[in-house]
């Protein structure tokens, strides 16, 4: 399994790994993960977690793909995120937890430098 895109709604906003992305935080703020089965098996029951760094906790929400076919690529909604930290650099990542037998995984991990604004 790997990381295809994150994209922060309900901007549609694609998220880069090599940039500060600047999100704008509304009401109805999500995150979609798409992750693709790049190995040659069906696989079930992979879990995800979205982590957004927060003082004094951070806001971690977990989804899960239920079944994906080889070559395929579903995505995971993270909705109902609460309050992200406003105006400072933070990050948010994504796992994507290995699969049995998965030999390569890094890049089953991504992480977003970002900054939350408000409308």
């Amino acid at each position: 399994t790997s990381i295809v895109s994150t994209t922060a709604l309900p901007a549609r906003q694609q998220l880069q790994t090599d940039e500060l992305n600047t999100v704008e935080s509304t009401n109805d703020l999500a995150f979609a993960v798409a992750v693709k089965n790049s190995g040659c098996a069906q696989e079930v029951g992979i879990a995800l977690t979205l982590t957004i760094q927060k003082s004094p906790s951070p806001i971690v929400k977990r989804g899960r793909i239920d079944l994906i076919n080889p070559g395929e690529t579903k995505t995971v909604n993270f909705a109902n995120i609460g309050t992200p930290p406003f105006g400072e650099r933070t990050s948010l990542s994504v796992e994507v937890a290995p699969v049995q037998g998965e030999a390569t995984t890094d890049n089953n991990t991504s992480e977003y430098p970002v900054v939350f604004s408000l409308g």
